[in-house]
């Protein structure tokens, strides 16, 4: 058992991996919950290990190369690596537009958006259920950690803790299309966070966590703040690259 403080708070877990809080006030990342979110990000990082192998489209040229970088970890890295405070996946849970077909919580009635699939494997349908019903259970039982640990609209929000858990694995069934990592254009960050677990380089994971969190919080201020981009908000990206 090893822990850390961050800003005051403590966080200990059972394999070992040292997550930094976002905020003094983030009384609500508990440690099952944190347990729980690691064993959701090893099946997603597992997922796009095994998509690096199958051929895809142009203009993603690191992707075998992180495949590669998981496929090479032993299983303590693997934790270390999935050990972070936010869901490294994204299921358009910053995107209220695809989300408003649910708006009368009736599935089979609605028709979504069309939405390309960036994974093609077997393995999709499965991540895609374990992702949405952690998602689930994490805004039924503690909302108000979702925005920073699923990057995700409070009408989404809203939306999926309405729903039952078969409507929630229908929604997964729907949805999987829409499942993807986060920050694909930013390769850089994912090895770093990968060779770091490799490594066992507790002080640059922290620092490629933080700029996870920095960069989530970001999303969640532009969505809520549409009309008030600022160039201090251009900056601010410029800087996270």
């Amino acid at each position: 058992m090893r822990e850390v403080s961050w800003k005051g708070d403590t966080v200990m877990l059972r394999n070992e991996a040292l997550l930094p809080l976002e905020l003094r006030r983030a009384r609500w990342l508990r440690r099952e919950m944190l347990e729980a979110l690691a064993e959701v990000n090893q099946h997603c990082l597992g997922l796009l290990a095994e998509q690096a192998f199958v051929p895809g489209p142009p203009g993603q040229p690191a992707l075998r190369q992180l495949g590669e970088l998981w496929l090479a970890l032993d299983e303590r890295s693997r934790r270390q690596a999935a050990a972070c405070p936010y869901l490294m996946f994204d299921a358009c849970f910053g995107e209220p537009q695809r989300w408003q077909w649910l708006g009368d919580s009736r599935i089979n009635d609605a028709a979504q958006a069309p939405c390309a699939s960036f994974f093609t494997v077997p393995q999709t349908a499965a991540v895609a259920r374990t992702v949405f019903l952690y998602a689930w259970s994490m805004v039924v039982n503690h909302s108000e950690g979702a925005p920073m640990v699923l990057g995700m609209h409070p009408y989404c929000a809203n939306l999926l803790r309405a729903c039952t858990v078969p409507q929630v694995q229908e929604l997964a069934e729907r949805g999987s299309g829409w499942l993807r990592p986060r920050w694909l254009k930013r390769p850089r960050l994912w090895r770093q966070m990968l060779v770091a677990a490799a490594e066992d380089d507790v002080a640059t994971l922290e620092r490629s966590r933080m700029q996870g969190l920095q960069m989530m919080a970001a999303e969640l201020w532009e969505a809520a703040h549409p009309r008030r981009l600022t160039a201090w908000g251009s900056a601010s990206s410029m800087q996270l690259q």
